[in-house]
């Protein structure tokens, strides 16, 4: 396994934090919206329950979910799951017909599509394990996590107890991809 992109938290005041504050201020591809969502929406995922949530998923979100800073978007016909920017970053961009033709059908995957919003993607079985990975590492509270995408483009968290044995792992698994160059 190759990591392609990642970010790395650590655990201040009782919540995660990312230990690289311009990844937070600012859209970095890859990663931004996954992380918007884990820092900034999962509570509310986690009050109704992951499990309620993701049950949910089949009818009263099947069309979508907005939070503050990060909207879920599903497209059930292709299984996927796009994690874009909520409206008030949106709000100043340009607009044409054509955007806001889709923004009257309220058709935000294809405004991914054509790059008006900024997002992440990925599978609904990607999607589903990380919101229960992340509610279990929520439960195990380690000092430090991982939020990680591979060459494959799954994306995954992993725990650890040290900054020093997380950034080994990232050096471990970023070095693969220049040895196999």
């Amino acid at each position: 396994m190759i990591i392609k992109k990642h970010d790395m938290f650590a655990i201040k005041l009782n919540i995660f934090s990312n230990l690289n504050i311009y990844a937070i201020i600012k859209p970095v591809g890859g990663l931004y919206y996954v992380r918007q969502l884990l820092i900034y929406s999962f509570g509310s995922i986690r009050r109704i329950r992951v499990l309620c949530f993701i049950e949910n998923m089949k009818t009263k979100y099947k069309n979508g979910i907005s939070y503050e800073e990060v909207d879920i978007n599903i497209d059930n016909e292709n299984d996927l799951v796009y994690l874009s920017e909520s409206y008030h970053t949106y709000d100043t961009k340009p607009m044409t017909k054509e955007i806001d033709d889709l923004f009257e059908a309220e058709n935000f995957i294809e405004l991914c599509k054509i790059g008006f919003l900024d997002y992440d993607v990925m599978t609904k079985e990607n999607f589903i394990h990380i919101l229960l990975l992340w509610d279990k590492i929520l439960d195990q509270v380690p000092p430090f996590a991982l939020l990680y995408q591979d060459d494959k483009n799954w994306f995954d968290v992993l725990p650890f107890d040290t900054q020093e044995a997380m950034e080994k792992f990232v050096a471990d698994h970023t070095k693969l991809e220049e040895t196999q160059k």
